[in-house]
């Protein structure tokens, strides 16, 4: 996690980068509870002095999206804790419903499995060509390492040893999430 690292350190040009691709993202995570965009857009930029306020506290073994994302979620829920103090009977039932679902770790999920996506994309994009097509014809053809050594023109113990490259790669990559690695290497193989 090397943009954890940076930030730790303090690198100031790391969290431009951060703020530059995720902070329409968080406005529009923010805005699905608040539902004012000034007001996300104060969340948002709030969410990010806060993670940077306590960037010496972040974890380098973990990724640092669903870190902000908790923090939008705190500020959303406190905003919308204050409006429920404020508002009619009849608002209240909608708020209800949005500070149920920022209360939900359904959230949590949803911020891990959108990064999973992209450390899955990340990984695949930056395996060699001959790996890659080794272990598409293995997962997703179903073919043994010999029909794989077979069809492509090379030895079984290639094909194995590709194979083998490919699922190290995945798990370097995707330190973290263990329960996709398990799946990758069991029911797969």
């Amino acid at each position: 996690m090397i943009l954890v690292s940076e930030l730790r350190e303090g690198n100031e040009r790391a969290f431009e980068l951060l703020f530059k691709f995720e902070f329409e993202n968080v406005v529009f995570f923010a805005n699905q509870f608040v539902r004012n965009e000034l007001v996300a857009k104060d969340v948002a930029q709030e969410s990010f002095i806060a993670l940077w306020s306590s960037r010496e506290r972040l974890n380098e073994e973990r990724p640092v999206l669903p870190y902000l994302y908790r923090i939008v979620r705190n500020k959303s829920l406190n905003i919308l804790r204050d409006k429920m103090s404020k508002a009619s009977s009849l608002d209240k039932v909608g708020l209800d419903c949005d500070i149920a679902l920022l209360q939900d770790d359904f959230i949590e999920s949803v911020v891990d499995s959108v990064r999973l996506e992209s450390l899955i994309a990340e990984a695949w994009e930056s395996l060699p060509d001959k790996i890659r097509e080794s272990f598409l014809l293995s997962r997703r053809d179903g073919l043994s390492y010999d029909e794989i050594a077979l069809k492509r023109g090379v030895e079984k113990k290639a094909v194995e040893y590709q194979i083998s490259l490919a699922l190290k790669h995945f798990r370097k990559k995707l330190k973290g999430y263990t329960r996709f690695i398990l799946v990758l290497t069991c029911f797969w193989v």
